[in-house]
């Protein structure tokens, strides 16, 4: 049985390691600074010669070669700079794999900062679900300069991405930005959109991309991303009470039925079950993204029009809006076609936020194998109206395949 645990708040997995941050720029001074309490830091290294032999804040500063000459399985490296990806390269090819990311730092001292100050952090949760988010007026506020901007330099289209939550977010905006596409990202729901955007592109093409997954897949792969906000998942949940009592809350949101969690039947902290509880009724899970999300806003009934589940995308015209629609299975196929929808020559994807090349990975692939649910749960996903609309009967046969193991009989 997969099991829930505390979050690191002990910083343990530092203790007793010889630990080496990688990078002694500003982040890794940032980072010094951080692991003070309780940390003891051997060394920087860094890729930069000017800064080898050098003592930077009491530090000594090796070189790479320096590291690889002198690694021990007792030390831990803790990438300390932006550049954790080619850092991670160069620690691969010296077959060195003890290591913490850049990313995997700063999402954990995030997370265990709120942790730390729940009582403070659920004031501030309720505060954003009650009024109007700044993360909404800051959305609102970016949809109404690139509108300007589409006015003024009287471009043809307004382009929007708005994307059910894990079907390519990261990964087609990483690789829009890359592509410096104009465009707006209004995260997964459309009211984020000011009232007041048709005055400025009143009679402009809209644009708009959106996406479909299996609903099993997409369910699970939210789930477990929200909930590691809160759970040292590298530590595989070794500590606490049952992941399951908290999928099963998941399961009855997205069947419409009461679920509350209690204090009783999941020992973890009071604070955390009610927020899992309030996070519950604004939780956004594909099965009913179109009509309560994107037909409000747009008018526009999705099943209303034929989808191409063979290419794996169709493009919905309707007035003076278009919809790309893609299968994510498939995006990686359909690159060109995407491309070519929103203006941008020889299109190709920049894959981000990966399930299997995040640090909880071995812990996320468990949670596939181990998490179980009901028939009930089963046929609702695969007799609902989005599947049998936009996946074949092949489709729906290798997703059924792939799920039916985790139903709990």
């Amino acid at each position: 049985m997969i099991k829930f645990s505390n979050i690191d708040d002990e910083l343990n997995v530092y203790k007793g390691r010889k630990v080496i941050l990688f990078g002694a720029g500003k982040n890794g001074l940032r980072i010094k600074k951080e692991l003070a309490e309780g940390v003891k830091i051997d060394c920087f290294c860094d890729s930069d010669a000017s800064k080898w032999g050098r003592i930077i804040e009491g530090l000594p500063v090796i070189s790479p070669s320096q590291l690889y000459e002198n690694y021990d399985e007792k030390m831990l490296i803790q990438i300390s700079s932006v550049f954790s990806k080619e850092i991670e390269m160069q620690l691969h090819s010296y077959h060195i794999n003890s290591y913490i990311s850049y990313e995997e730092y700063c999402m954990r001292m995030r997370f265990l900062y709120i942790y730390k100050n729940f009582s403070q952090y659920m004031k501030v949760y309720q505060t954003l679900y009650s009024e109007p988010s700044y993360t909404i007026l800051q959305s609102r506020e970016r949809c109404l300069e690139y509108a300007a901007k589409v006015k003024f330099f009287d471009l043809d289209s307004y382009n929007i991405v708005c994307l059910p939550p894990k079907t390519g977010n990261y990964t087609l905006e990483t690789s829009l930005q890359k592509y410096q596409a104009e465009y707006v990202r209004i995260g997964h729901c459309f009211d984020r959109i000011s009232p007041e955007l048709n005055q400025f592109i009143m009679g402009k093409k809209i644009k708009i991309v959106t996406a479909v997954r299996d609903p099993i897949a997409q369910n699970v792969s939210f789930f477990f991303q929200l909930n590691t906000r809160f759970c040292d998942i590298q530590e595989y949940w070794k500590d606490g009470g049952d992941v399951q009592i908290l999928w099963d809350a998941w399961i009855a949101h997205v069947l419409g039925k009461k679920f509350r969690i209690n204090r009783k039947s999941a020992e973890i902290r009071f604070e955390y079950m009610d927020y899992i509880n309030q996070l519950l009724h604004n939780v956004i899970c594909i099965q009913n993204f179109f009509e309560e999300n994107f037909e409000k806003y747009n008018h526009i009934n999705v099943y209303d029009y034929p989808f191409d589940r063979k290419k794996g995308y169709s493009i919905i015209k309707d007035r003076n809006t278009e919809v790309f629609i893609y299968q994510l299975e498939k995006l990686n196929e359909i690159q060109n076609d995407l491309g070519q929808f929103l203006g941008i020559e020889d299109f190709r994807l920049t894959n981000d936020n990966v399930g299997s090349e995040k640090w909880y990975a071995p812990a996320y692939q468990q949670a596939l194998k181990e998490l179980k649910f009901s028939r009930e749960y089963f046929e609702y996903c695969y007799d609902s109206k989005l599947v049998k609309h936009f996946y074949s009967e092949e489709d729906i046969d290798r997703f059924k395949c792939r799920w039916s193991k985790n139903i709990d009989e």
